[in-house]
């Protein structure tokens, strides 16, 4: 899970919640909250599947597997499927609350997260940001396009990973970058697809004058 806080795996499920003014005040007792609900189970990886359709008819709740669009070169062309972005992670959306048990009851779940001081699993801050937006993108996240012109990008994967080049032109409906990287000392044009390429400082030596005094490098 994202966030500073982390959540910790299912122990003995009290049938209230710890005897603190804390959670009296901020009505965090059972039953006792405010919408949204999210939670995130960790599941037996393989079996994501068939806990979502336990999920859907004991109606208890929406669940989402996390998928991402992985996009490679096959046969001379780029090709997109999807694959686990958490394998062995499903979220699931409450309409309205849900007791625990219910929910580790099922088979294959392993145990539904936590954080220190939140018995029932329910998300907040940024992991809750993170569910709902995984919820908005119906579960399936996209390569972003982060590179622009006269960028300094490093190849993430393939015979040239970890090679570094300048962006010279994008092409948004093809998803590519036009590239000028340097090999054994001579200068070449490639072509990449967006999700082999992750935007870099440049480096020192290629900075002007000029970018290094306004960064503080030397007077």
């Amino acid at each position: 899970m994202t966030g500073p806080e982390r959540m910790l795996p299912r122990e003995e499920i009290p049938a209230e919640p710890p005897a603190e003014p804390a959670f009296a005040e901020a009505g965090l007792r059972e039953g006792h909250r405010t919408p949204p609900f999210y939670r995130c189970m960790m599941v037996t990886t393989g079996k994501e599947e068939e806990v979502l359709r336990l999920l859907r008819v004991l109606n208890l709740g929406a669940g989402i597997i996390p998928r991402r669009v992985r996009i490679r070169k096959s046969r001379g062309e780029w090709r997109e499927d999807q694959v686990p972005l958490l394998p062995g992670y499903i979220f699931v959306h409450e309409e309205e609350e849900a007791p625990l048990w219910k929910y580790q009851m099922l088979l294959d779940v392993i145990r539904v997260l936590r954080y220190d001081r939140e018995p029932y699993g329910y998300m907040r801050d940024r992991d809750l940001r993170f569910a709902e937006t995984l919820f908005r993108m119906e579960g399936t996240v996209r390569p972003l396009q982060a590179v622009d012109e006269g960028d300094w990008v490093r190849i993430t994967d393939g015979l040239l990973q970890d090679l570094n080049g300048t962006v010279l032109s994008v092409d948004r409906h093809k998803r590519q970058a036009k590239i000028r990287v340097s090999l054994m000392g001579q200068t070449r044009v490639i072509y990449m697809n967006y999700s082999l390429l992750e935007k870099e400082d440049l480096p020192a030596y290629l900075r002007s004058p000029a970018e290094k005094q306004e960064e503080g490098e030397f007077p």
